[in-house]
């Protein structure tokens, strides 16, 4: 198992401050088809056509039974040595075509709404503890991200023991470079870091709106869930100098590459992913086993795959070369964050501890999240989209199955808030309009209250 990198501290109850870790603009021509004409198989390599015929919302009211089957057995794992069914796609598209701008508009909307009340309750709990605003959304590991855009590793201005590198190379450099290339338009990094994450949140809410509507999914559907997703505990790292919103646009977006079989874009999606975070090893876990399942006698998705992992051990063999003398990445890991592998002994201590010792409140919503993703984990099997679901059960193993600073983990389980799309959908489809969208309301606030609490009141939150 890996370890996952997390916020800095020498002890899960009193950690020093620092460290935490872990699209394609697609377009091909719409494929057509008269209506009335017999539908043809999707076919597993098609690559760019395939994907973007998921991204353009077609599926909004399915009504026709014989397609409501279709999409249901796309839900149910598949076994190892059973073929995989895609949706088709462009018989979607003919039942109920929709203009592509409704689709970004709703992704938008999602994203900045969310972070509007994300942003507006952390204010409150700002002022009501006497904190300036500003400051709690530059706080904790952003000033990493903020110095290595701004200068690099090596002349960083963080406060360090030893050599400041033994404490940047913590930090994959995906989002720095992304967050300093924006940087050049003469933005303050700060407001280009919010800025930059807002469109990435839009862009991760799209792909979680094709993912729900690979299950079935209409229009409302698909909105409820990226709303959803986008707004789990601890979301407020969206607006945030962090790699989470990155880290989630390109994890959703491939696994839904992996999901149309387009290995290429699941490659370049796997490749900014190995930039961005030590978690990519949780998307290159899924992405192998899809090629052993699907592509296994396809030259194409052996190749994306070796690409997709290409970055991610060149950037631990270079900071290698500067790190040798305290065990390499790891090692840092190990000395200034406490992150290693421990086979979830550390988990269960800090679960039980707070259970039976601790009253601490950030605590005690820590633990929450932390069973909560292990019984959604096991509720949602055969439920969720299977791509979705093995790389969901790669990430929580990863991040619970390892030591460090466990009060992080509901920031680094966040791109698990995927396995609530299919409840969601559900909910949705089942319940009054009123009552769905009331639950899904007090959700978003609930959340938001979450991440403001975690950032203001509790003294260690990420």
């Amino acid at each position: 198992m890996v370890r996952t990198a997390s916020c800095s501290g020498q002890h899960h109850y009193a950690p020093r401050r620092g460290a935490g870790r872990g699209v394609t603009n697609l377009n091909p021509a719409a494929a057509t088809k008269e209506k009335g004409a017999p539908q043809s198989h999707v076919s597993h390599n098609t690559g760019l056509p395939t994907l973007w015929q998921a991204v353009s919302y077609a599926e909004i009211h399915v009504g026709v039974a014989k397609m409501s089957h279709v999409l249901s057995k796309k839900t149910e794992p598949m076994p190892p040595d059973s073929a995989a069914t895609p949706v088709d796609d462009a018989a979607l598209d003919a039942a109920s075509p929709q203009p592509r701008s409704s689709f970004i508009v709703s992704a938008v909307a999602v994203a900045v709404i969310g972070a509007a009340v994300r942003i507006g309750v952390l204010r409150l709990l700002s002022a009501v503890n006497d904190r300036e605003l500003w400051g709690q959304l530059l706080a904790w590991d952003a000033k990493y991200y903020l110095e290595i855009a701004r200068v690099g590793y090596f002349e960083a201005d963080i406060s360090a023991d030893g050599p400041v590198y033994e404490k940047t190379m913590a930090f994959f450099p995906g989002f720095p470079m992304l967050l300093r290339a924006v940087g050049w338009t003469g933005i303050n990094l700060g407001l280009a870091a919010l800025i930059l994450n807002t469109v990435l949140t839009a862009v991760m809410a799209a792909g979680v709106m094709v993912l729900a509507r690979r299950l079935g999914a209409g229009r409302t559907g698909q909105i409820a869930a990226a709303v959803v997703v986008t707004s789990a505990p601890m979301s407020i790292v969206f607006s945030m100098p962090y790699t989470e919103a990155l880290f989630g646009a390109l994890v959703v977006w491939g696994l839904v590459a992996l999901d149309q079989r387009a290995w290429w874009w699941a490659g370049a999606a796997g490749f900014a992913l190995s930039l961005t975070r030590l978690t990519a090893l949780d998307f290159l876990a899924v992405f192998g086993l899809w090629v052993l399942l699907y592509g296994r006698r396809e030259w194409q998705a052996w190749l994306s795959f070796g690409v997709a992992a290409l970055p991610l051990p060149g950037y631990l063999l270079w900071a290698q070369r500067y790190l040798a003398d305290v065990g390499g990445y790891f090692g840092i890991q190990t000395k200034h964050w406490n992150s290693t592998f421990d086979g979830g002994a550390a988990t269960l201590t800090f679960v039980w501890d707070t259970l039976t010792k601790n009253n601490d409140v950030g605590y005690l919503l820590t633990v929450v999240v932390i069973l909560g993703a292990v019984v959604l984990l096991v509720a949602s099997w055969g439920k969720a989209n299977p791509v979705a679901w093995w790389f969901s059960a790669a990430l929580t193993a990863n991040v619970l199955l390892s030591d460090g600073i466990l009060h992080s983990r509901p920031r680094l389980l966040l791109p698990a808030a995927l396995l609530f799309v299919p409840w969601v959908i559900r909910a949705v489809k089942e319940l009054p309009a009123r009552v769905a969208w009331s639950g899904i309301a007090v959700w978003v606030l609930w959340s938001a209250w979450f991440s403001a609490y975690m950032i203001v009141v509790f003294e260690w939150a990420i």
